[in-house]
């Protein structure tokens, strides 16, 4: 994946409302249209392309979920800052080694006790392709940051 130098300002917008949060949930649509939400870390910066990335086992039911559903939710929250962010992306998973490799970093053998070398690790990647998002700054009227003019590039 090439990336532009250039930080598109929707991404940097992103990345400062992110700023500080470490830990979302992402949420996937079953089979039967229920939807699961469990806690991800977030451990690298959103990359210029507006992709974020989670590391995962490729044999996890949200993986499963992903692969029939693409479409994904995402949200961050910092109350003590009254800041709250959902994302809207499109997710895929890769086991591409050059990419585990970049986006590896310390702390991570809490849940992959061999690093990139742990049996099924793979990465999520989600394409963002709309943000809303809440801050006491605009008085809690929601505002959007749409990435569909990104993704169209």
């Amino acid at each position: 994946m090439t990336q532009s130098l250039e930080t598109k300002p929707q991404v940097q917008e992103l990345r400062k409302l992110l700023e500080g949060i470490e830990c979302g949930m992402l949420t996937t649509v079953d089979d039967d249209g229920s939807l699961h939400s469990r806690p991800m870390s977030m451990w690298n910066e959103i990359d210029n392309d507006a992709t974020l990335w989670f590391f995962t086992l490729a044999d996890s039911h949200k993986v499963v979920e992903i692969q029939h559903h693409q479409q994904v939710n995402v949200s961050f929250s910092a109350p003590n800052q009254e800041r709250f962010v959902s994302i809207l992306g499109t997710a895929q998973l890769t086991r591409d080694r050059d990419q585990l490799q970049a986006k590896w970093q310390p702390g991570l053998e809490i849940w992959f006790p061999k690093g990139i070398d742990e049996p099924n690790i793979a990465l999520l990647k989600v394409k963002v392709n709309k943000v809303d998002y809440w801050e006491s700054l605009s008085s809690f009227m929601p505002q959007t940051i749409s990435f569909l003019e990104l993704s169209n590039r």
